[in-house]
């Protein structure tokens, strides 16, 4: 529901209204990155994977372009949620 006028959102608007206030973030050892509205999750799935390491994946409650700090390979932020981990290590 719009957050204004309590009208049914279409699927485009509610993607666009959720990539506003949240992204994912994934990380391996070597290398991060995020969502952005030009990098979709499946773009930035791939790219990690063809690192060839394991990483985590996490969705971030805040814009892809927030600042927050980062600690161990994870993203500092109240709510964020750890998504699962991919990948093989070698």
């Amino acid at each position: 529901m719009c957050n204004k006028c309590n009208h049914k959102m279409t699927g485009y608007a509610e993607k666009q209204r959720l990539q506003a206030s949240q992204h994912f973030f994934a990380a391996s050892t070597s290398t991060w990155m995020t969502t952005t509205p030009e990098r979709d999750l499946p773009e930035v799935m791939r790219l990690m994977k063809s690192e060839g390491l394991g990483f985590n994946v996490f969705l971030v409650s805040l814009p892809f372009d927030a600042d927050y700090e980062i600690n161990f390979y994870q993203p500092q932020v109240h709510g964020t949620q750890w998504l699962g981990f991919f990948g093989e290590t070698k």
